[in-house]
């Protein structure tokens, strides 16, 4: 697929995406996570720049990213998920119970699945994915509303994929688990920002 690198490697970065001018490689953290995280992510994200979703499979290594959607015209059909286990995993979801009372329960999520698309792309992906209805649902707390993002969300409880990830690790393992992805998501929203707008860097 057309995921491997982005539109033109003059101008963006062929690892992070983001253009050269603000290529975040050299400020990526290493996260380690005892949660496994699978990321979904739609064949239409995989080269956008602003995919928040190749931020998680850079900064945390064992991360694993899976191409879906699109149907089986272009390789995304549902044989993709064959490989997600079911035992064990959970779906970030927004109409989920949340999170168990005891974390250390043995049916606390052993891996976390998340939709890397838009709402939209979302919704139809989890409608034609009978695999996925068996998955017990983990919503997230309200994202903050006066954090900066790469993308204008519709929803209240829209957020992007690398904030969602970052919330789920901050459930499960405590905010210290979530803080590097977190000051790397605002870092690079303060960049595309400062480049797009003429914004001070600091």
């Amino acid at each position: 697929m057309r995921a491997s690198s982005p539109r033109d490697e003059t101008t963006h970065c062929p690892v992070c995406f983001f253009r050269r001018e603000i290529c975040v490689c050299p400020i990526l953290p290493v996260v380690s996570a005892k949660t496994e995280i699978w990321i979904l992510r739609h064949v239409r994200e995989a080269v956008r720049p602003a995919n928040t979703g190749r931020l998680v499979a850079l900064a945390m290594p064992g991360a694993r990213v899976v191409s879906c959607g699109g149907g089986e015209r272009i390789g995304g059909g549902r044989r993709v998920f064959e490989t997600l286990p079911l035992t064990g995993t959970w779906l970030l979801w927004p109409d989920g119970p949340g999170l168990p009372a005891d974390p250390l329960r043995c049916d606390a999520p052993l891996r976390i699945a998340v939709i890397d698309a838009t709402w939209h792309q979302a919704r139809r992906l989890y409608r034609q994915t009978p695999c996925l209805h068996q998955l017990p649902k983990l919503a997230l707390p309200a994202p903050e509303t006066s954090r900066q993002r790469l993308r204008k969300q519709r929803r209240p409880d829209g957020m992007s994929t690398i904030e969602a990830v970052a919330a789920a690790l901050s459930l499960l393992e405590g905010k210290a688990s979530a803080r590097p992805l977190e000051i790397l998501y605002d870092e690079v929203v303060r960049r595309s920002r400062a480049l797009r707008w003429g914004e001070k860097k600091s």
